[in-house]
């Protein structure tokens, strides 16, 4: 299990390791790859995807972002 996150901010859970899923999305094209999710099939065009993380153990996977208070 992978779970990627696009630009949008979306996060979707898909059924292939972290190997397969870089395969797939490092294709020479800018069409959209068919990845398997957990609802069924999703299209995913490789340049929206900004992080693809490995989810070993469902729902250990996370991102944070972080800002400061005092920034300026």
């Amino acid at each position: 299990m992978s779970i990627v996150r696009l630009a949008n901010g979306a996060d979707m859970s898909i059924k292939l390791g972290l190997d397969e899923v870089k395969a797939a999305l490092s294709a020479d094209s800018t069409d959209f790859v068919e990845l398997p999710g957990e609802d069924g099939p999703v299209l995913v065009r490789p340049s929206a995807v900004i992080a693809v993380i490995e989810d070993a153990k469902r729902g250990t996977a996370g991102f944070r972002i972080s800002a400061s208070a005092a920034a300026g």
